[in-house]
């Protein structure tokens, strides 16, 4: 077999990965109509330690309802270090790498308005509910990364494992309730009712496991390289098939040595009632 039908070999399995991962995550959501739409932005400044370990620091903002609201703002900082390389320009595999990062993030999130609904009264055709306003609260994040990346000609092929923590704290906010109520006896005739409470909403954990593919092409004598990466993260403290599945596309742009951007178009696949995004987004990055 020559070289370029193994490298065409490994390609259609690197695709059959990814189709295996994204058909069953659609396939379960597929009765979902209410989608969002929202841009995503992050900006990341990065320094060598030495040759082996990078600090990073990044900043992000996405928003949320069609681009109306903040989602989220974040700020973060990791280390990135590098456990093993290994080149050979004369195999089909000409390079491959084995690196890890350890890594924090401070989210502060912004949870919309949801409605809840209570009791059916027949006699009016109405419903009892509830309204949670819409609030913010803070998140703290702890992770850990591995990933392996390999070069098979001019495409760029890694995996990436992250076990990551958060911890969402406590928050009051304002409960509206909404209630018929029968005024007068038996007899009497229904009546709205409104009333204000604090609510509160109590701390949460979430222990998930990301797993990503990316692969990236080396547009030959092009500063713009091409790429598809599909994550899907897995709950480890609460078991279901997944939690959410993430694919993106887009090319990223080498300014210089040391100034890059990515442009990219994702799709966000969200297990549950909370609507699935669709967003377009940037990635600066700076090396200092």
């Amino acid at each position: 077999m020559n070289t370029n039908l193994k490298i065409k070999d490994i390609i259609a399995k690197i695709l059959f990965a990814i189709a295996i991962t994204i058909i069953p995550s659609h396939s379960i959501n597929a009765q979902k109509s209410s989608d969002d739409f929202g841009i995503w932005g992050t900006v990341e400044f990065s320094k060598k330690v030495n040759k082996k370990s990078k600090f990073v620091i990044d900043a992000e903002v996405r928003s949320i309802e069609a681009v109306s609201d903040f989602e989220r703002i974040a700020v973060g900082a990791k280390l990135d270090y590098e456990i093993k390389q290994w080149k050979n320009p004369e195999k089909l595999v000409s390079k491959a790498e084995l690196k890890s990062n350890l890594g924090y993030c401070f989210i502060y999130g912004h949870y919309l308005s949801e409605k809840s609904l209570k009791e059916y009264v027949e006699d009016i055709n109405e419903y009892n509910y509830n309204i949670d306003e819409a609030y913010w609260a803070a998140r703290n994040r702890v992770y850990l990364t591995l990933t392996g990346e390999m070069k098979i000609g001019r495409f760029e092929v890694s995996l990436r494992e992250r076990l990551q923590y958060t911890h969402t704290g406590s928050v009051t906010i304002d409960e509206t309730k909404h209630r018929w109520e029968k005024q007068g006896g038996i007899k009497g005739e229904w009546t709205p009712t409104t009333e204000i409470e604090p609510e509160l909403k109590e701390a949460k954990n979430n222990l998930s496991l990301r797993s990503r593919l990316n692969i990236k092409y080396d547009i030959p004598n092009c500063k713009i390289n091409p790429f598809v990466s599909a994550e899907l993260y897995t709950r480890l403290d609460k078991w279901q098939a997944f939690d959410k599945a993430r694919y993106r596309a887009g090319a990223s742009y080498k300014i210089n040595k040391k100034n890059d951007i990515s442009l990219f178009y994702l799709y966000e696949d969200v297990n549950g009632n909370d609507p699935d995004c669709h967003a377009v987004g940037f990635e600066y990055s700076i090396d200092l």
